[in-house]
């Protein structure tokens, strides 16, 4: 199928209506899941978020850099990619570019939800911590990414 490259001006507008709408949803999701993004404490095999009122320092008193990566942004940018690329591979398979649901959908929520260029902001901290520590985190997201996107591409049995 050959996407429409000219959009009538109600067309447009509807098209700038559903990616404003999804991603609207999309980034309020992200923020209320980055409300959890809290530096894990391991103990044993058991890692936990800490209260406030615990006796385990703050964030700012913790000197190891591991406890700045953006576990949270990351699980969020993988999931996204992944379900993105099983949409784009299953039911939405073959629609116009322009489709209001892809809009919608992919564009707009998907568009929202993720967030690589938030992780550059993350990265500040690491980069300030551990210039390694940084480059391995930042390789580490685009690799997990591309790879969520393999997986999210294959063909799984029925």
């Amino acid at each position: 199928m050959r996407p429409h490259t000219t959009l009538t001006p109600r067309q447009l507008t509807f098209a700038l209506l559903a990616v404003a709408g999804g991603g609207a949803y999309g980034t309020i999701l992200r923020d209320v899941l980055l409300k959890f993004d809290r530096p894990l404490v391991f103990v044993g095999w058991v890692a936990y978020a800490p209260l406030q009122n615990s006796s385990v320092p703050p964030l700012a008193a913790m000197q190891d850099w591991t406890n700045y990566i953006p576990w949270v942004l990351l699980a969020i940018n993988v999931v996204g990619v992944f379900v993105t690329t099983r949409l784009l591979r299953g039911p939405l398979r073959g629609h116009d570019p322009n489709d209001p649901v892809r809009l919608l959908v992919i564009t707009g929520f998907f568009g929202g939800l993720t967030s690589y260029s938030g992780l550059f902001v993350d990265f500040d901290l690491l980069w300030h911590r551990s210039i390694g520590g940084c480059l391995l985190v930042a390789a580490m997201a685009l690799l997990s990414g591309v790879l969520a996107a393999e997986l999210g591409l294959k063909r799984w049995p029925r």
